[in-house]
């Protein structure tokens, strides 16, 4: 079990490795707002680039969002913590468009099983409209898998 000196270490490397390594995170504007152990809340200021041919946020862009949250929320229980896991296989489900605005996403780790883990995912829009719902696999490639 992590003390919470080094559980604070590995969320702000968490936040600070996404921000330096990860170009998509910053092409798309992604930030890391909270983690929790098993749990992350990003955000994405919509712009222009975000929107499709109608206006609306690409879905690939809810599709993106939703992955990483999901991927961060895994990351916050995997040893050595960012750049550990992989999404192998997800799905989401497009509940609403919108135009504009500011992107949350909730992710949470919901189960685990051997390198395995499972994280559910939700997207709103910034007046509370649910905009997508998602279930994600992912693998850790951490030896130990969990902090010790």
């Amino acid at each position: 079990m992590l003390s919470q000196q080094e559980w604070q270490q590995q969320v702000e490397e968490i936040v600070r490795d996404r921000s330096r390594h990860s170009p998509y995170y910053l092409l798309l504007g992604m930030r890391v707002r909270e983690l929790r152990p098993g749990e992350s809340l990003l955000e994405l200021e919509i712009g222009p680039r975000h929107l499709d041919e109608r206006g609306k946020v690409h879905p690939g862009v809810l599709f993106s969002l939703a992955d990483a949250a999901a991927g961060v929320a895994a990351m916050t229980l995997v040893a050595g913590g960012s750049r550990r896991v992989v999404t192998v296989e997800m799905k989401v489900n497009f509940m609403s468009d919108c135009a504009g605005g500011k992107l949350t996403a909730a992710g949470k780790v919901v189960g685990e099983e051997g390198k395995s883990i499972f994280s559910e995912v939700e997207v709103w829009s910034e007046e509370g409209k649910k905009l997508a719902k998602g279930l994600a696999t992912l693998v850790s490639l951490a030896r130990g898998h969990r902090p010790e």
